[in-house]
């Protein structure tokens, strides 16, 4: 698979990703393309960090560090609980780091049922602190730890009979994070994304260099069509405030098999309600053998914790399939940039067999029968 993965550090699967992991990609898919990486910083040491967290949090004990590509991240054992400590790149403005933190204490609020990061006060009762680190000036943060397994990792060790259960459970924390995010107000909300669905136009000068051409015919019909219908959908269906960012190493589950958080906030931005669980679907569609199936189950589960408008569930298997097209597009720039990384065209062999197979599969096909859905949307 390919597309993106944490950056933050947040779990300790975290330590399985190579130094060339980018900061919101699979390994290869921007390396050297960022402006920023962790080998242009100052790099605190462990006991300072350790340091760190007692002076400002008062919290003590064992500190490894977590491999991440962009920022130098920290984990924390102590008898209060497991910490992350997070020192971002300098590049990070201290709007972006406010959103995500907003963002998460505002899930906290709203859904406190799931695990999400939570975000620590510092003594001073600050959230997000500036501190000097080698003449350099740094951000610094503390969220909790979260416990469990990713949905990659508990995927595939679940008989057929259980994963339509771990599936629904999947859909209805996207929709607890709509809901939760849909009052949030923030002006690093409307920053440019790559990521964003809206910005998926920009990359259309890319289609001409796939060099697969069934695949290169396939991204160019659907990809053109569904930024022909651009505008009108933004002017139809509903924008918010989005995690963006769902994938199957992002989500984290517990020991009952069911989705307790997401995590790594880094790629938040406004786009369309629909786009955040199409992007969750696009990456759990990958590791079953009938994505179809597996996408009706998440679907029920949204609708079972959150309303869509009949036009955003019938619009559901575009928007998987232009979230799709857009993996494509960017791993196609990133080729283009590293040619001899050939990581970045391996690990999109999921997301081009996954397209390959809902470009065949008509749209209703996605949807739940009319009495599956819980209530009138």
């Amino acid at each position: 698979m390919y597309d993106k993965t944490r950056r933050t550090g947040e779990h300790p699967h975290e330590q399985s990703l190579t130094a060339s992991s980018t900061h919101s990609t699979y390994p290869g898919a921007h390396a050297g393309i960022y402006a920023f990486c962790i080998a242009s910083m100052k790099l605190l040491a462990m006991q300072a960090a350790l340091d760190l967290a007692k002076r400002h949090w008062q919290i003590g004990g064992t500190v490894k560090p977590l491999p991440s590509y962009a920022d130098q991240n920290f984990l924390i054992r102590s008898d209060d609980g497991d910490f992350v400590l997070k020192l971002a790149n300098p590049s990070w403005s201290y709007a972006d780091l406010d959103l995500e933190n907003q963002a998460m204490m505002q899930l906290a609020r709203t859904a406190p049922a799931y695990a999400w990061p939570r975000v620590l006060l510092a003594v001073d009762g600050a959230h997000i602190l500036t501190v000097d680190i080698g003449g350099e000036t740094r951000q610094v943060r503390l969220l909790s730890y979260v416990p469990g397994r990713t949905y990659a990792e508990a995927i595939t060790s679940l008989p057929s009979a259980q994963r339509g259960t771990l599936q629904s459970s999947l859909g209805r924390a996207v929709a607890c994070m709509n809901r939760g995010l849909a009052s949030l107000c923030h002006p690093a909300a409307g920053r440019a994304q790559e990521w964003n669905l809206l910005n998926l136009p920009a990359l259309l000068d890319e289609i001409a260099h796939i060099g697969d051409l069934p695949l290169r015919e396939i991204v160019q019909r659907r990809a053109t069509a569904f930024c022909a219908q651009l505008p009108s959908l933004a002017a139809r269906l509903p924008l918010c405030v989005l995690h963006n960012d769902a994938n199957d190493l992002n989500v984290i589950v517990n020991e009952r098999a069911e989705v307790s958080a997401v995590i790594d906030f880094g790629d938040m931005c406004t786009g369309f309600r629909l786009a955040e669980l199409a992007v969750a679907c696009t990456y759990a569609m990958q590791h079953e053998e009938d994505p179809v199936d597996c996408a009706r189950h998440m679907l029920r589960g949204y609708l079972a914790s959150a309303e869509l408008l009949a036009e955003e569930r019938e619009l559901l298997h575009s928007f998987i399939v232009a979230r799709l097209c857009h993996s494509i597009l960017m791993a196609t720039r990133a080729f283009r940039h590293q040619p001899d990384n050939p990581y970045i065209l391996i690990s999109q062999r999921g997301v081009q067999a996954l397209l390959r197979t809902l470009d065949s599969v008509p749209a209703e096909a996605l949807l739940p029968a009319p009495t599956e859905i819980p209530c009138e949307q």
